[in-house]
């Protein structure tokens, strides 16, 4: 047997590594609902009997808020996603700042019904309730004064055209009207006197009053008249809205399902069929948009998406307080509750099939010895057992009329039952005859019984009441370390026990209930249940949706998310991973194990400067969920393990914040998020790219990239066509001349220095200017030249080879040696870094005659002595002025010797000339001169 318990301990442990621990609604709220209004067309509010819903997905799911009191609230309505207000029974007026989460009492000095509130504008509100009592607010619902309406009939409806026009609907069948802000009403007479119960205006004069048996009337001059309009039933009618933004679609619903509709603006109505009984007091359509809901009773909500041509059930649930559960596998179990309620379910709550008798008596308690037998005890005595799952039920007859409480039995035969003042009840024929056994001298309302074994069993009760037997028939009361009332009990292992009561009471046992010790919890609501999976791991339920976890035997307790704040009565678990609670209202939740879900995304920063910064995921609510964080390049300040961190940023670059859910199942999937952390954006050191451009090209720049840092590129004489932002774009130059291109950085600390890089724009070259020079030559060098262009380089052809470009090719000027006779065209092109230009020309004459008329002229100036020489050559120079300079070059064109001529100096030796054939050039101010040289 203990090999067999060992198992199953390893095997639900190995379970838990595949399952999410959580507990999640089965089904819907069972609490009527009585209002809805939308903030938007995604975040919505229902109030009702106890409960507050609320949307943020535009009514695809809801979750539950803390009411703010025991009570039935009958309006509600949000001027912003933070700011609301919340009407009810006895007077009551909440208010919230923070979107729900926490309700202000805000006091108006009635105890009278209140039914509607609206807001009108950020500061002012309204309230109608009964007895005539309207209520306005100036500072945003803080606080209220009572307005005088001349009337003491119940005020049902309220609704505002404008910010200057309202009206209120009256359960006498009249109308009120302000048209300044509700500080003057107006009885408007409507030739009704049916009571109404709702009213609206779709514009500044149509408005429309739903009342008692099927009242509709329409006013199509701003309430001064209305007529009647046929609505085809006599029921009651509770809420009417229309389509903001087609004011001839709107919706009337009420009593046992009535659902109207008109696509005239009121000339005729439609009946729309639905499938349920329920009534429904309120429709309101989502902010602009064709969606429609109604709420009404037993927490059904429907939705219509094209104006109320066709509804879809969005929600519903039981209108019933359950009280117990027993599951015997994870989907079969069975559920108790008030008005005789008795409920099967064989798929988890999916659905739920009623196998009620007919009574009225609340049922408290049930134990099933089998999947089919079992038995229910109640109020007054009631006690019944099936052998079919509840399909028929037999009443035993327990002779008495007290209050039964609990129950537990060893077979389908052999069991007991407690109840009020002290009862206590054995039968060993499955319920047909019943011994009543003392259960210590008490008259304490006994609330549960357990039994170790066959023998030693355990009684629990009002003020701490606690009993104990041995062999079944005598009991003794021992000492429970409490005077708190215990209402429930559970076996641990064969020795250990635990009891559970008001106001946070947990006591447990390690001897079979001789001993007991109190164990402290900072809880000290009401608990109601309590059951355990092995000696280690277990759960209580209580009051507000409470549901406690224990790993350590009860030593210790930790609250678990259940997303309701309605009171749990009980629980109960099928299996080692799955279990059940239920409580008030029809609410059922189960319980799974599970490793959660890899976060779909982190909120929070991804580009900022050197900071601290907040991250977040959406919490599945799932018991025992935590989150594992991880942040490269920062540090986390606080939060780990929630779903929420906050993050000190300390390396700039590119980081990351990582995330996984973690539960005692195992580790979910990673989520990462890329940061880029900046700092003050730093100087830009250089723009790499052309300097030079020409007009009409594209030609891109960059800059060094940093992450984070946005680039603002400027360019003057151009476009940026692409990369505006970027390290890296592409400029259009349509410009010319001098320009600039400038880029400025910025991240998330701010813009940093704007740096600049000169452009020079060029166009094509044009044509070069004609070419300046002798166009009749000789055999020698002459100069040729065009007028420069800044930036321009110059390329010098001679045609037919008649001769050659001594220097200067590329530049301006060059120097031509003509080498044979003829005529030639001498051609420049001009060219630069954008294209090359048109060509100038100029056609030479080259002779002999030329040639030898210019050496003698040559001759007349310049001798050389001895030429031929040995290498030692003087030069006279008589004649010549302004001699700038005196150069020897060689056949190759390099120069051997050069001499700076001083001034009035016409003689000059050069010597150690090597041998060939030389050229002397003499060049002054205005020309320059050749002569042969030959050396030896």
């Amino acid at each position: 047997m203990k090999k067999i318990y060992v198992l199953v301990v390893l095997l639900f442990f190995v379970c838990s590594l595949n399952f999410a621990q959580t507990w999640r609604r089965v089904g819907g709220w069972g609490n009527d609902f009585s209002g809805i209004s939308w903030v938007n067309d995604e975040v919505g509010y229902v109030s009702g009997d106890q409960v507050i819903l609320k949307t943020v997905d535009g009514g695809l799911s809801w979750t539950e808020q803390q009411a703010p009191i025991k009570n039935k609230m009958n309006g509600i309505d949000f001027f912003n996603e933070n700011v609301g207000l919340i009407v009810g029974d006895n007077g009551e007026v909440y208010r919230t700042a923070n979107s729900g989460e926490s309700w202000e009492l805000i006091s108006v000095n009635t105890s009278s019904s209140l039914k509607k509130v609206k807001f009108l504008s950020q500061n002012r509100a309204y309230i109608v309730g009964e007895g005539g009592e309207l209520y306005r607010s100036t500072n945003g619902g803080q606080s209220w004064a009572r307005q005088n309406v001349g009337t003491t009939a119940n005020l049902t409806g309220l609704t505002f055209v404008n910010i200057d026009t309202g009206y209120v609907s009256l359960a006498s069948g009249a109308v009120l009207r302000t048209f300044n802000q509700g500080n003057n009403w107006t009885m408007l007479s409507t030739g009704n006197s049916k009571p109404l119960n709702d009213i609206y205006f779709s514009s500044g004069k149509i408005g429309y009053a739903v009342g008692n048996e099927g009242t509709i009337l329409k006013t199509s001059d701003a309430g001064v008249n209305w007529t009647l309009v046929n609505s085809g039933t006599e029921r009651d009618l509770l809420g009417v809205s229309f389509n903001k933004t087609n004011r001839n679609l709107g919706v009337i619903v009420g009593k046992t399902a009535t659902l109207l509709r008109t696509i005239n603006a009121g000339l005729t109505f439609d009946g729309i069929n639905s499938n349920n009984t329920q009534d429904f007091s309120a429709a309101s359509f989502r902010a602009n948009s064709n969606a429609v809901f109604a709420v009404g009773t037993s927490g059904f909500v429907l939705a219509s998406t094209n104006s109320g041509g066709s509804w879809s059930l969005r929600l519903s649930g039981i209108k019933n307080d359950f009280n117990a559960t027993k599951f015997r596998t994870d989907n079969l179990g069975y559920i108790v509750g008030t008005d005789g309620k008795f409920f099967v379910t064989s798929n988890g709550g999916n659905s739920i099939n009623d196998r009620s008798r007919p009574l009225t008596v609340a049922f408290n308690n049930l134990f099933f010895s089998t999947n089919a037998y079992g038995y229910i005890v109640g109020d007054g005595g009631t006690a019944l057992r099936t052998s079919n799952s509840g399909t028929n039920w037999t009443s035993l007859n327990l002779n008495t009329s007290l209050n039964l409480n609990g129950v537990y039995f060893f077979n389908n035969n052999l069991g007991f039952i407690v109840g009020d003042n002290g009862f206590l009840a054995k039968t060993e024929n499955a319920g047909i005859n019943w011994q009543q056994v003392s259960a210590g001298s008490t008259t304490a309302n006994l609330n549960q019984i357990l039994f170790f074994d066959q023998s030693v069993g355990l009684i629990v009760g009002d003020n701490g009441f606690l009993s104990r037997t041995e062999e079944g028939e005598e009991w003794t009361q021992v000492s429970s370390a409490t005077s708190a009332s215990l209402v429930e009990l559970t076996k641990l292992d064969d020795n250990s026990a635990l009891a559970v009561g008001e106001n946070g009471t947990i006591i447990k046992t390690e001897d079979k209930g001789l001993t007991w010790k109190a164990i402290i919890t900072p809880f000290n609501v009401d608990f109601t249940g309590v059951d355990f999976l092995d000696e280690s791991v277990g759960f209580i339920s209580g009051e507000k949706g409470l549901i406690l976890k224990t790993e350590d035997g009860g030593e210790t307790w930790i609250q678990m998310p259940t997303g309701t704040f309605q009171d749990l009565t009980g629980l109960s678990f099928g299996s080692l991973s799955i279990g059940y609670a239920v409580g008030e209202r029809g609410s059922l939740f189960q319980y799974r194990c599970a490793v959660p879900d890899t976060p779909t995304l982190i909120f929070g920063e991804s580009n900022i400067c050197l900071s601290q910064q907040a991250y977040s995921v959406q919490s599945s609510g799932e018991a025992g969920e935590v989150f594992e964080w991880r942040v490269d390049g920062g540090t986390i300040l606080e939060g780990q393990g929630s779903n929420r961190i906050i993050v000190r940023w300390d390396t700039p670059g590119r980081n990351a914040v990582l995330v996984r859910g973690q539960n005692e199942c195992g580790n979910g999937g990673t989520k990462g998020l890329e940061v880029l952390v900046s700092v003050a954006s730093q100087i830009i050191a250089e723009i790499s790219g052309e300097g030079a451009v020409c007009s009409n090209s594209f030609v891109t720049y960059s800059v060094n990239d940093v992450p984070g840092t946005e680039f603002v590129w400027q360019a003057s004489g151009g476009l940026v066509r692409e990369g505006q932002g970027t390290a890296s774009v592409t400029i259009e130059w349509t410009g010319v001349g001098s320009q600039t291109l400038s880029v400025t950085p910025r991240n998330p600390c701010g813009s940093g220095t704007m740096f600049s890089k000169p452009i020079t724009i060029e166009n094509a070259p044009s044509t070069a200017s004609s070419i300046s020079g002798a166009d009749m030559v000789g055999l020698i060098e002459y100069d040729y030249e065009v007028i420069n262009v800044p930036g321009m380089n110059y390329t010098w052809s001679i045609s037919g080879n008649g001769g050659a470009i001594v220097e200067g090719q590329g530049s301006n000027k060059v120097v031509v040696k003509w080498a044979r006779e003829g005529e030639f065209d001498l051609t420049v092109t001009p060219m630069n870094s954008c294209d090359t230009g048109p060509a100038s020309s100029l056609t030479v004459t080259v002779n002999l005659i030329t040639s030898i008329e210019e050496e003698k002229i040559l001759d007349s100036f310049i001798q050389v002595y001895p030429n031929p020489s040995s290498g030692d050559i003087q030069i006279a120079t008589s004649g010549l002025s302004d001699i700038r300079e005196i150069s020897i070059v060689n056949s190759l064109g390099q120069t051997l010797q050069q001499v700076q001529p001083s001034q009035g100096v016409f003689y000059y030796r050069i010597l150690n000339l090597p041998r060939g054939l030389h050229t002397l050039i003499i060049r002054t101010r205005e020309n320059k001169y050749y002569k042969k040289v030959i050396v030896e």
